[in-house]
């Protein structure tokens, strides 16, 4: 957000701010990667990054499954806890 071009201002009236990266391998694959850097509308530790899904020809946006996320590092994202004694009673 220090690189923001034009102002330093802008970001401090965003009430939300994302960047979208793109590299080679992702191009090839058709996924774009998400960061959300700034967030007034909810908490923004969670879901701090994530994969998406884009069709370059008809420009369309799509979900990706759960495991195109899984090498990214520290997405804010809750994994789900299986919890094995649910059903065992005392």
């Amino acid at each position: 957000m220090e690189d923001t071009s034009e102002s330093f201002g802008l970001p401090a009236t965003a009430d939300l701010m994302f960047a979208i990266i793109s590299t080679e391998q992702m191009e090839e694959v058709g996924q774009i990667l998400v960061k959300q850097l700034k967030n007034r509308y909810a908490d923004p530790t969670s879901n701090k990054k994530f994969i998406i899904g884009v069709d370059r020809a008809k420009m369309k946006l799509y979900d990706v499954s759960q495991v195109a996320q899984d090498d990214m590092v520290d997405t804010g994202q809750e994994e789900e806890i299986i919890d094995r004694f649910a059903d065992f009673k005392v």
